[in-house]
């Protein structure tokens, strides 16, 4: 990614394929954003193409987790040290000047999946243009899932959440037992 001007945080790897949307090309991505008080947003339920009624209530990010390898060509990996998520994945957006490009991470909270950007940026308008060209591109093949299994403690209720994705259909459940 030489040649790029990254804005509001590093970019220290780059892997699998890239992808493009509306103009924005992503590229999956090892990253580090600027700021120290990041907060999610640009929701995948908000996004008007998401394929209702075929993704359980909170296992969104079961659907965005099957959706990832087929649309970006990696596995994307669980990381324990991430309270309360069961996705958490880099990605630099290089916008349509084909210069500017801005990390973000996929991620979700409980199961719902949205966006997070750096505190220092970019302007609510580049967030709402790169959300939008992002989910356009998990949501434009519903039906090309990876299959994949996971089981995440979550310590604050005390229970397992199964999650994942088998012949076509994304699943989330909880059990006491793993």
């Amino acid at each position: 990614m030489a040649g790029f001007d990254i804005c509001y945080g590093e970019l220290i790897d780059v892997y699998g394929r890239s992808a493009k949307s509306k103009g924005v090309t992503f590229v999956p991505a090892r990253i580090q954003l600027n700021g120290t008080m990041l907060s999610s947003g640009h929701d995948f339920e908000e996004h008007p193409r998401i394929p209702r009624g075929c993704i359980p209530k909170l296992a969104d990010a079961a659907f965005v987790r099957a959706r990832i390898p087929c649309v970006f060509g990696y596995t994307p990996t669980y990381d324990e040290e991430q309270e309360k998520s069961l996705l958490s994945d880099g990605f630099v957006a290089v916008l349509p000047d084909g210069k500017t490009a801005i990390p973000f991470e996929c991620t979700d909270y409980y199961g719902r999946s949205s966006l997070m950007f750096s505190s220092d940026g970019p302007e609510e308008s580049v967030q709402i243009q790169i959300a939008d060209a992002f989910w356009e591109i998990i949501s434009s093949e519903p039906n090309a899932l990876d299959d994949f299994e996971q089981n995440v403690f979550h310590p604050g209720a005390g229970i397992w959440m199964q999650f994942g994705c088998k012949n076509g259909e994304v699943y989330c459940d909880e059990s006491d037992e793993p």
